[in-house]
């Protein structure tokens, strides 16, 4: 699967007090990020650069790739997107955009301003490149620094895969891709679809999938064979979204592996796939569940030529992954189909404001409540959006939320039951598998082995999930203890700072910013990858699954 990791946007850093400069409309960034504009905001904690320490020619940072406009944007302004060298896609309104691909080296400050506004159609003057490179690019990334170290925060994403290692570098995936690439072909896709469902009806139709697997129970070397097939499978997963990125005209990066949540996930960096149109964002989406199709069709195949009962049960497991891997509510492949066709990748980060915002309309239905606090307005992060992307966020969020909620609540309900008994199956396993080795059965104590590590890997996620969720609670605890003792104006414990609380996008004003400017920092998004997402890239991460059906597919796409 993939998953475009677009993570949170950067707060808006606090400028000190300086003469005013008229500033354009639009000098601030969108109000979103792809995707990825998500998780938790970045914080700056260096010192922001001085006009002194500017450079006499800017230039981008090295590495630097421009994406263009980001179709199919479901913000009500257009949005352009650039990639670091790290991954992180940042999101840029139209003239921080233009400031960026006129900074090559060979303009000043002036040139720069002449070329932007030229691009832009408006008026931009010398002063208004000068404080929009040194407060708001050089601070993430998109400039060189004037001392040769490009400040470079990055966006904390929500269910992340974790560990990243390289297994097939980005030229070998581009080659790779280009083979399979003719299978996206809109003849070859028909024919390939049509077989796969005769193979599932014949399979399916005249086997049983029961006596399959009682077999596989029945025989401890069939799970290793399970899982070796689960795994070739994540990996042609994985191809598939590469391939699909490169038919749509985008250049598909690493293919890698990492740990989703304790899960082992394969994960394909295609970030480049934000350039491309919607239904090109959206073939590279699906083209990781199609090839798990063309994948079970050739072990429907296999068993056509062998008659081995475990590929019955394979093929099932196959198709019950890729089910799995619509699901929407973490990130799976599902997740970024959704991003994806509401046109804002950074779903996570505008979850709490949706629901939010949902709860205020119930509460303004009922006649006694409908006098609305004083000085409440719209969260930034939905009213940037077109009115129709506002809608399905809204949807989505007020679908996911319970089902988090309820997974939390069932996780710490059952967990004080559930890892005592995992514990002893964990002993039995190894106790069984340490028997088997004594007796010089060297199969069934590996299958054992193997089956004792999948036993326990629910739980220790289960513990892991729990961790995370109390560091959460302590961080929030401490904020709010921390809020509370600042003096504030109004109701008690509240304090309204003119710079933006983490993971916000609201306006900020100061005698730096005049009237009409919108100076918030432009988003932070990762790379797009498979299988569990990346707030370095959209990756789009598959996740190994055990042969009972454990495997789910966080988009490390950074897709």
């Amino acid at each position: 699967m993939t998953e475009p990791a677009w993570p949170a946007q950067t707060p808006p850093p606090q400028t000190p007090a300086r003469r005013l400069i008229r500033q354009p409309d639009d000098t601030g960034a969108l109000g979103r990020e792809p995707g990825p504009v998500e998780p938790r905001a970045v914080g700056l904690d260096a010192v922001e650069p001085s006009v002194a320490e500017l450079p006499a020619r800017p230039s981008r940072a090295e590495g630097l790739a421009l994406l263009g406009e980001f179709a199919g944007s479901g913000l009500a302004r257009p949005v352009f997107l650039a990639r670091r060298a790290d991954g992180q896609v940042v999101a840029l309104t139209e003239l921080l955009a233009r400031i960026v691909e006129a900074a090559d080296g060979t303009r000043d400050v002036a040139a720069i301003a002449d070329d932007a506004g030229r691009r832009c159609a408006r008026a931009v003057s010398g002063a208004d490149v000068t404080y929009l490179l040194t407060h708001r690019l050089l601070p993430l990334g998109l400039i060189a620094a004037p001392g040769g170290v490009t400040p470079a925060p990055r966006a904390a994403g929500l269910f992340t895969i974790a560990g990243r290692r390289t297994l097939l570098p980005a030229s070998a995936v581009y080659r790779i891709s280009g083979v399979f690439a003719v299978f996206f072909r809109p003849a070859a896709v028909t024919m390939l679809l049509g077989l796969l469902v005769a193979a599932d009806v014949w399979l399916f139709g005249g086997h049983s999938v029961r006596d399959s697997a009682a077999m596989v129970l029945a025989t401890p070397s069939m799970i290793l064979v399970l899982v070796g097939l689960t795994i070739a499978c994540a990996l042609f997963h994985e191809c598939g979204h590469a391939a699909a990125c490169r038919y749509g005209g985008a250049r598909p990066g690493v293919i890698g592996f990492g740990m989703y949540l304790v899960w082992p996930a394969f994960f394909t960096d295609v970030t480049d796939s934000y350039r491309l149109s919607r239904w090109g964002r959206l073939r590279t989406d699906l083209g990781g569940i199609y090839f798990n199709g063309l994948f079970a069709m050739l072990v429907v195949g296999i068993y056509a030529l062998t008659g081995a009962e475990v590929l019955v049960t394979a093929v099932l497991l196959i198709h019950l992954d890729a089910l799995r891997q619509l699901a929407p509510f973490v990130r799976l492949d599902g997740y970024y189909i959704v991003s994806d066709l509401v046109g804002v990748p950074d779903l996570f980060n505008r979850m709490g404001p949706a629901v939010r915002a949902a709860g205020r309309v119930v509460v303004h239905a009922i006649p006694s409540r409908r006098r609305a606090r004083a000085g409440s307005a719209p969260d930034p992060r939905l009213a940037g959006l077109t009115r129709r992307a506002r809608f399905m966020v809204t949807a989505w969020a007020l679908c996911t939320a319970p089902v988090l909620a309820l997974n939390i609540v069932m996780l710490l309900v059952y967990a004080p039951f559930v890892l005592p008994r995992t514990a002893m199956a964990v002993r039995d396993e190894f106790g069984g598998a340490g028997q088997a080795l004594t007796e010089g059965a060297l199969v069934t104590a590996l299958a054992g082995a193997v089956g004792g590590v999948l036993v326990a890997l629910p739980a220790l996620g289960m513990v892991f999930v729990l961790v995370l969720l109390g560091r959460r609670v302590t961080r929030g605890v401490r904020a709010l203890l921390a809020n509370g003792r600042r003096p504030g104006r109004g109701r008690p414990g509240r304090h309204r700072s003119p710079v933006v609380a983490r993971g916000q996008r609201g306006r900020h004003r100061s005698p730096a910013v005049p009237r009409g400017a919108r100076p918030a920092v432009p988003s932070v998004p990762g790379p797009r990858s498979s299988r569990a997402s990346s707030p370095d890239g959209r990756r789009r991460v598959a996740r190994v699954s055990s042969p009972t059906g454990g495997r789910g597919c966080p988009r490390c796409r950074g897709r």
